[in-house]
């Protein structure tokens, strides 16, 4: 059916929404538009799609502008659990007429609004539709029904009452083998979504992975996977992948851009990107400076101070960083205003200033008026935020009269490193640091999430070897102190 077509159709028999991708073509204009019945906004997946596209940026913008950045003509893309084809589309209108995709999807309803996106767009001749549930088998199942975004093969506990569908079950590896991709040698990148059935999914795709041409696999780490059985689910596919040459990251914010950060094992729900060594990632994923979507507490749920402590070491082992909990802006806020404050007393007017770890960006209301701030982070905190991984040693090339790192080094696996290019890119260096006292509890720095435990001494050698004085020592209390240091 063509475009005019369903403008003729669905005009006057409903009210409908053309909601524009928040991703643009050369020309500016939108890549593709979804169309979303207004009575569909009592689903709550059809709802956060909404929301989220047109009021924060974008639906799980960073996974989808990973997709977008490395995405090529000629590539295959497979979108299992395609839902309406958001990620199908993102895929096949970045190069309108040249990137196949198979789009995976068993319910019915979501069959129909995929195939009505894909002929609204004009791609549905690049676009296979498998209307079935990829697994490890070859069969058929029941699909438990929930919001169109989260039917699952999962079983749900101690509900009889829950809808039910009986659906066709097919491996990927049988499904690609069915198309005119089997015996091509076109790259392939894979996105998984199946509500706690990931598994499964990657097991039936053993071929296509070992094959050599899956350059990355976008899959997800839901409820399920916080669950004893869910937990070992998720810790076999994350040995598969490795085993099979695939580095994995995450984003640190779902609809935020940023780095990817290597991914260690975590409490927290997320899509994980687990790349092959052929693709070269980029260092940032930008996107335009939008409002940013408050991520629910369930997606990283409380935990304990001991489970906090092992969480750290864990992290230390791999030499990554927490950037879920520095996403999240509700863990910004302890000391951060009194650290603010006495550190912008020690920098000189006009002058030149990074604020690295910026967090709530207090230190620009309390340097001089007539300075220029620039704030650094791993998430963007404003307009003109850089968004880094200091972990990763993503420094800046540009230059600085003062560099401020306030409740920063405490979290980085090598302080020394970021000193000696603050050296190299500044005249002043202020920063704050919890000092290891005598007696003081490992493992309450740990569940705080510390990654180093410096005494004083420690730290005044390292200071001296990167090539800094210590001009100024101020206590601000509770063993944390404010070092100026040129």
């Amino acid at each position: 059916m063509s475009r005019e077509k369903i403008l003729e159709r669905i005009t006057g028999r409903d009210e409908w929404l053309r909601v524009p991708s928040v991703f643009k073509n050369d020309s500016g204009q939108p890549e593709f538009e979804m169309l979303l019945a207004k009575r569909q906004m009592r689903d709550p997946g059809t709802a956060s799609l909404y929301s989220r596209e047109t009021r924060t940026g974008g639906f799980e913008y960073a996974s989808r502008a990973f997709i977008h950045a490395h995405i090529r003509p000629g590539d295959l893309f497979i979108d299992v659990g395609a839902h309406f084809g958001l990620y199908t589309l993102t895929a096949a209108m970045k190069f309108p007429g040249k990137v196949n995709v198979l789009a995976v999807e068993p319910h019915p309803d979501n069959v129909g609004r995929l195939k009505l996106w894909t002929e609204f767009n004009e791609c549905r001749k690049q676009v296979i539709i498998a209307e079935c549930a990829a697994s490890d088998r070859s069969g058929r199942s029941i699909l438990n029904l929930n919001s169109s975004m989260g039917h699952s093969l999962l079983p749900y506990p101690q509900n009889n009452t829950a809808r039910k569908l009986e659906v066709r079950l097919e491996t990927l590896d049988r499904l690609v083998s069915l198309t005119e991709f089997a015996e091509s040698d076109c790259r392939i990148f894979i996105k998984i979504d199946t509500e706690g059935h990931e598994y499964q999914v990657l097991t039936g795709a053993l071929g296509l992975l070992k094959s050599g041409r899956v350059a990355a696999v976008i899959w997800e780490k839901g409820h399920f996977q916080g669950t004893e059985a869910g937990l070992k689910e998720f810790a076999l596919s994350l040995a598969l992948l490795r085993d099979l040459g695939f580095e994995s990251y995450r984003f640190p914010h779902e609809d935020m851009g940023g780095p990817l950060v290597p991914y260690g094992p975590s409490h927290e729900q997320c899509n994980i990107i687990s790349i092959d060594k052929s693709l070269e990632r980029l260092p940032v994923y930008h996107k335009q400076w939008t409002p940013h979507t408050i991520l629910p507490p369930s997606m990283r749920p409380p935990v304990s101070d001991s489970f906090m402590a092992g969480y750290t070491r864990m992290l230390m082992e791999h030499k990554t960083t927490d950037c879920g909990r520095w996403s999240r802006w509700n863990y910004l806020s302890t000391d951060a205003d009194l650290r603010a404050g006495m550190a912008g007393r020690l920098v000189p007017e006009g002058s030149n200033v990074l604020d690295a770890g910026a967090g709530l960006l207090l230190l620009r209301d309390y340097i001089p008026e007539d300075c220029s701030y620039t704030p650094l982070d791993i998430v963007a905190r404003s307009r003109n935020c850089i968004v880094a991984d200091l972990n990763q040693q993503q420094y800046p090339k540009t230059g600085y009269d003062v560099i401020c790192a306030l409740g920063l080094f405490e979290f980085l696996h090598d302080p020394e490193s970021f000193m000696k290019w603050a050296r190299k890119h500044s005249g002043r260096l202020i920063f704050t640091y919890h000092i290891m006292l005598p007696g003081k509890d490992l493992e309450q720095r740990r569940a705080a999430g510390f990654f180093n435990d410096y005494k004083q001494n420690e730290l005044e050698t390292i200071i001296r070897s990167s090539g800094w004085k210590i001009r100024s020592f101020m206590d601000i209390g509770r063993g944390q102190a404010c070092l100026e240091c040129i």
